[in-house]
């Protein structure tokens, strides 16, 4: 504050400065919404395509405690060094060419992860809302979107999560209380009876469903104090984990596993089931489908805000914002690459590999070696 009062226009200077700092709540809703992007629309029926049974709810479980194990770990490596990005502290740990490549890895997997997340929102739309119109046309669209969004500060970029994630919960939980009328116990039965081979293999697939909080390896540098870190990065992956469990039971009860494997998206085949008394409201997929697609323009604009923060460590530029529209084009035209859903898909498993690589593997191996090297809890040397 001395500082803000010996300048005269210091006060906004300083509020502006308290401002852009990161709480415990906002890492929370962030690393939240950036899991629960595509992945809750097509979750179920990877699920049931792999455990031909309602046990699928156990592969959820499994990976979620995994994902949540990966995020304390994640979690603890980047408290250690506050105030400091991947590309920062994985420089301390291994040297800089090497902080340069593994750096280098990331930004391939997550200028993937953006594709992916704009094409998927671009074929989504198309099916449910813009039937006439070329998916091409929608994806650009959305992109502009979400680079709109990304040339904005960081904290306002993160805040749109705080706004946007408690709608967006609302709206799923409404939508299952919503089709108890076609939820129908038989559908689970019988359970317990799938082969452990089956629950290894839908413990694999449902895993990639929870890729996304290592985010917290580059916005946790935005936090002042880091004590709660571990504790806001579990509670996000606890949380998915209990919507995707509530989800897949819905879902199976209301079609039966058989019916769900042959659905594209089985979540917007529930809503499409909801039935308003009196029809007041038609078509009410569509609102869970508006409000779905404000977690994917999060997942895509923090994925590209990420993408932007690792270049800017590679080339330093005036503006940083200038490397989002450097990007951008890149990003558009990976993301119409796959010519069908098939290919889509296969690149959407590309993406997860990556993504798993870069931003989970290799970091836990970084927090080895700060066990190795006994880097101290709170980034001294």
């Amino acid at each position: 504050m001395e500082k803000a009062d010996a300048s005269g226009g210091g006060g906004m200077k300083s509020f502006e400065y308290g401002d852009r700092e990161m709480s415990s709540t906002e890492l929370f809703f962030s690393v939240a919404s950036m899991i629960l992007g595509l992945g809750i629309l097509t979750l179920p029926r990877g699920l049931t395509t792999t455990v031909p049974s309602s046990d699928g709810w156990i592969c959820i479980v499994i990976s979620g405690v995994i994902a949540m194990g990966i995020a304390w770990i994640l979690a603890k490596l980047s408290a250690s060094f506050p105030q400091q990005t991947y590309v920062e502290f994985s420089a301390r740990l291994v040297g800089k060419p090497m902080a340069l490549g593994l750096a280098a890895l990331f930004l391939v997997a997550y200028i993937c992860f953006a594709s992916y997340e704009i094409r998927g929102a671009a074929e989504v739309s198309k099916q449910y809302l813009f039937k006439v119109t070329p998916v091409e046309v929608i994806g650009l669209v959305f992109t502009l979107v979400v680079v709109y969004g990304v040339c904005g500060t960081r904290i306002g970029l993160l805040r749109l999560n705080l706004l946007f994630y408690p709608i967006v919960f609302g709206v799923f939980l409404l939508m299952l209380a919503m089709n108890i009328n076609t939820f129908d116990w038989e559908h689970l039965k019988p359970m317990g009876v799938s082969h452990w081979k089956e629950i290894a293999l839908g413990t694999k697939e449902s895993v990639f469903s929870y890729l996304g909080f290592e985010v917290i390896l580059f916005y946790t540098a935005m936090m002042n104090r880091t004590e709660k870190v571990a504790q806001a990065t579990v509670w996000g992956v606890g949380i998915t984990m209990v919507l995707y469990l509530l989800l897949f039971l819905f879902v199976v009860g209301a079609f039966s596993a058989e019916a769900t494997a042959q659905l594209t998206f089985p979540t917007v085949e529930l809503a499409k089931e909801i039935e308003v008394p009196g029809a007041i409201i038609e078509r009410l997929e569509s609102l869970f489908f508006t409000i779905w697609l404000m977690t994917i323009f999060n997942s895509a604009a923090m994925a590209l805000d990420i993408c932007a923060t690792i270049v800017n460590a590679f080339v330093k530029v005036r503006n940083p914002k200038t490397v989002v529209f450097f990007l951008t084009p890149f990003i558009y035209f990976l993301a119409f690459f796959p010519d069908n859903l098939a290919e889509l898909s296969d690149f959407g498993t590309f993406t997860s590999v990556a993504d798993l690589t870069a931003g989970m593997l290799i970091p836990m191996v970084l927090y080895g070696i700060t066990k190795i090297k006994g880097v101290p809890g709170h980034g001294g040397n």
